[in-house]
């Protein structure tokens, strides 16, 4: 028996064809999707606005790439020859030439020299825009009460931030969850910007933040390209709400640093930045407290020693001591009466000696006594009636004239306390004004006192805010 012609006969006969599509069908059930890095080699653009090249390693290994113009026209870099790159895409082959090559639907740039190349020209570019100026970058609330974080939900980023908002100052916090790194994750942290930036419209339930927290741990350059990519910077720049950049750890710099209105070191330090510590929070607020319970106090003393002159006197006092002065008057003019009465009536009585008619004596005395009675009479009536006069209109008089004095000082009165009340310091900030002063507690009224960086402490009617002052360069 022939065990050679029977294996022989046993294998199976394929056409080319047969072969080329088995071949073909084996390469893109098991290599389905892959992540491919090599060099550019070859590179050309063919009129139909399909890109074809080939991929090479250092031992010039080669692969024959392609990419679709659709996929060609989101490349948001310049592909050249010598250029490290890595890229996504799924195996297939060429039946008719039994070839297969990679169909290329994602592309990056892999080669460190070649990313900070690119960073820089972009860098450049949006700098030119104006996306950098520091007359764009918006002012953090002192606390915010809610906080919006776009991070992954697999990293250690979030985790920081939650624990020292807890420790520093607790609020509501947003969890937006996005990839970070690899091919898209520029375009869901762009999308997750947007969409905080628009919350209002889409879910009217949920409170929009204060401030959002954008960012990630550290890693390489290349993970950290996501963060450099131009729409990224773009949205950024376009947030209504102000953005607090956290990418990667003290070392790394990424072009949302740039753009954004703060940059943190790391996403603990984003936290910090965010939220003031609530411990310093409560002893300001009671040393403030105190302060202006101090100067309250001593406006009231000071009002009261400056307004002791206008205590008004008790008139009833005074309109008693003048009747009681009336009544001595009165007292001393019956006397006085009285004292007339009886030394002519002894008068009268020596003469009687004197006339040797007692008739004609009695006669002249009538005569005379009534004249004096009728003199006396109109003396005593007179006194009467001023004693009258004195007793009756004085008190009006008196009435009149402290009437007039007492409403000349309520006047007074009213139109000081309104004045005081005019001036009141917290009346002021109720208005909408407010006191800044630096770090000597001298009040800022001159933009000339604002060097290039002034701490400052902000005073307004329910509280005080720490600052730092900006000079614009202009």
């Amino acid at each position: 028996m022939n065990y050679n012609n029977t294996y022989e006969s046993n294998i199976k006969e394929y056409t080319v064809t047969e072969l080329s599509n088995a071949l073909k069908k084996t390469l893109e059930v098991n290599f389905d999707i892959i992540h491919l890095r090599g060099e550019v080699s070859g590179l050309t653009t063919a009129a139909s606005g399909h890109v074809y090249l080939s991929l090479k390693d250092k031992n010039n290994s080669l692969i024959d790439g392609i990419i679709w113009k659709g996929q060609a026209s989101r490349i948001n870099f310049k592909l050249e020859d010598g250029m490290e790159v890595l890229v996504i895409g799924r195996l297939s082959t060429y039946a008719p030439r039994s070839k297969y090559n990679i169909i290329i639907n994602s592309i990056e740039i892999a080669g460190e020299g070649a990313l900070l190349k690119l960073i820089e020209e972009r860098r450049r570019k949006l700098a030119e825009e104006g996306l950098f100026k520091e007359e764009f970058k918006k002012t953090l609330p002192f606390i915010p009460e809610v906080i919006g974080i776009i991070t992954t939900d697999s990293g250690a980023a979030f985790d920081d931030i939650v624990v020292r908002v807890k420790q520093r100052y607790p609020v509501k916090i947003l969890f937006y969850p996005v990839a970070v790194q690899g091919p898209g994750a520029a375009g869901q942290i762009s999308k997750a910007i947007n969409q905080i930036n628009n919350l209002s419209k889409l879910k009217k339930n949920i409170q929009a933040p204060d401030i959002l927290i954008v960012g990630r741990g550290g890693g390489s350059l290349e993970d950290l390209m996501a963060f450099n990519e131009e729409e990224v910077v773009r949205a950024i720049f376009e947030s209504k709400i102000p953005i607090i950049s956290a990418v990667g750890h003290e070392i790394d710099n990424s072009l949302s640093d740039y753009v954004a209105d703060v940059r943190a070191p790391t996403p603990t330090a984003a936290a910090e930045i965010a939220l003031p510590d609530i411990s310093v929070v409560k002893k300001n607020i009671d040393v403030f407290s105190n302060t202006i319970f101090s100067s309250i106090q001593n406006r009231i003393n000071f009002n009261k020693e400056k307004y002791k002159k206008y205590i008004l006197p008790n008139f009833f006092k005074i309109i008693e001591n003048k009747i009681q002065s009336l009544d001595i008057k009165n007292s001393e003019l019956i006397y006085k009466k009285n004292s007339f009465f009886e030394s002519t009536k002894n008068k009268i009585s020596q003469n009687k000696i004197e006339f040797h008619s007692p008739l004609n004596y009695c006669k002249n005395q009538m005569l005379n006594l009534s004249s004096k009675a009728k003199l006396l009479g109109s003396v005593y009536k007179n006194l009467i009636d001023k004693k009258y006069y004195l007793f009756a209109n004085k008190p009006e008089s008196i009435n009149e004239k402290y009437n007039k004095i007492i409403t000349s000082m309520r006047l007074k009165y009213i139109k000081s306390s309104s004045a005081l009340e005019a001036y009141n310091y917290t009346n002021i900030l109720k208005k909408g004004f407010a006191l800044i002063k630096n770090e000597d507690n001298q009040s800022i009224i001159r933009s000339k006192s604002v060097t290039k960086d002034t701490k400052a402490n902000i005073h307004f009617y329910d509280g005080t805010i720490k600052a730092l002052l900006k000079k614009n360069g202009k």
